[in-house]
């Protein structure tokens, strides 16, 4: 059985904070050489040296700042497993959380999910925007963390098909109902969350036994072939006994009446040859 993958990388937009952090690190870039350029004019050359030194400080702090404002959330679903990562700026990546999708006890959109009136031990921010109509709002129950969790996240319709077979029946009729359609082949899975079992090891008695009945059913399966085989051979010789006698008698049956019609020709020409004499007698 393959693993059914999907992944999706979806950058996050800024907000009206990430602005503010933008202009503020821009004009520090220019604002703190040019203080320590005027110090240098008007009171002491060495202050020159620094403003080129706090230049290049602020150019690095401003890059710093705004490489850490580039994020992108990443949504990777392995069969039931689902983990998201934030990367940031393209070169870091921190995983926000990891969880079995069938620990799900809701999902909606979230202008339609009731979280206002629920306090939650830990909520993972994950959306691409802060209350947009594409973020889903997940609830569920994880004991590592003592209580309810809530994830704000922005799945696109071939993440939501990937986990829509480890949801819920009621989660999948809440979805259908608030007019989310989504197309899925997997097989449906049971609603309540199962471990997987393990396969007992197997001994050498029930290897034993496992062979045996093997050898009886190899051994029941040639018995057949060789009956129906011999069936088979009968049959054919049969068939072919009857088609020889069958020839054997039509050949009898020609040989017959050619010989009485070989008689009846010599009969008649006996009957004319004594007429013949009969009538050279009389002459």
């Amino acid at each position: 059985m393959t693993d059914r993958y999907t992944e999706q990388l979806e950058k996050r937009q800024n907000t009206p904070k990430d602005t503010i952090q933008t202009v503020l690190s821009l004009i520090g870039v220019f604002t703190v050489p040019f203080i320590f350029i005027i110090l240098g004019v008007f009171v002491n050359f060495y202050f020159i040296v620094v403003a080129v030194c706090a230049f290049f400080f602020a150019v690095y702090g401003s890059y710093y700042i705004l490489n850490g404002l580039y994020v992108e959330y990443e949504y990777t679903v392995t069969n039931s497993n689902i983990t998201v990562d934030k990367v940031i700026g393209k070169s870091r990546r921190k995983m926000i959380m990891s969880v079995d999708i069938r620990k799900f006890n809701s999902l909606a959109k979230l202008k339609n999910a009731d979280i206002e009136s629920k306090k939650y031990e830990k909520i993972f921010r994950a959306s691409i925007t802060p209350d947009g109509d594409d973020v889903f709002a997940a609830e569920m129950h994880l004991d590592k963390f003592g209580g309810d969790c809530l994830l704000l996240f922005s799945p696109n319709e071939k993440t939501l098909e990937s986990m829509l077979p480890y949801l819920k029946n009621t989660i999948r009729i809440s979805l259908r109902n608030s007019g989310i359609h989504i197309k899925s082949t997997a097989v449906q899975t049971d609603d309540t969350f199962q471990p997987q079992k393990t396969q007992p090891p197997v001994t050498n008695k029930a290897k034993s036994e496992n062979k045996s009945v093997e050898s009886g059913k190899n051994n029941t399966e040639s018995k057949k072939t060789d009956t129906k085989q011999e069936t088979d051979n009968k049959a054919e010789s049969k068939k072919t006994d009857t088609k020889q006698e069958t020839g054997n008698k039509i050949e009898s049956k020609k040989t017959d009446t050619k010989q009485e019609t070989d008689n009846m020709t010599d009969k008649s020409g006996n009957s004319k040859q004594g007429q013949k004499k009969k009538g050279k007698k009389k002459k």
